[in-house]
């Protein structure tokens, strides 16, 4: 399994937008071949926080072929929300494990 990990600042007063954005990308990542997972952290609360992207694939050629012009469209709207010069990088996962129970799959609370 490998993840597509971004690592940003949301700007001051655009936690909400920054979260519609990511919130509008999910139902195009849960039609990609091998996605396998989509977590949104951040720091908070407050302004200036930082926000950590963390999605799942199968492979490490899905990840790369989920990076479709829709794709790079939906990353531009929500990097507007943010300040410039992203970290983005691709990283094996060595573990996972997530409980259903315990992880509302719905929430889009920022």
């Amino acid at each position: 399994m490998y993840a597509r990990v971004w690592k940003a600042v949301i700007l001051p007063g655009k936690v909400e937008d920054f979260a519609t954005a990511i919130n509008s990308i999910r139902p195009y990542l849960r039609k990609q071949a091998g996605f396998s997972g989509l977590v949104v952290l951040r720091t908070g609360p407050g302004e200036g926080l930082e926000a950590t992207v963390v999605s799942m694939w199968a492979s490490i050629d899905a990840l790369r072929e989920s990076e479709t012009s829709t794709f790079q469209e939906a990353v531009v709207k929500v990097m507007s929300y943010c300040e410039r010069h992203p970290l983005m990088r691709e990283e094996e996962v060595m573990l996972s494990e997530f409980s259903r129970g315990d992880v509302d799959a719905t929430a889009t609370r920022f």
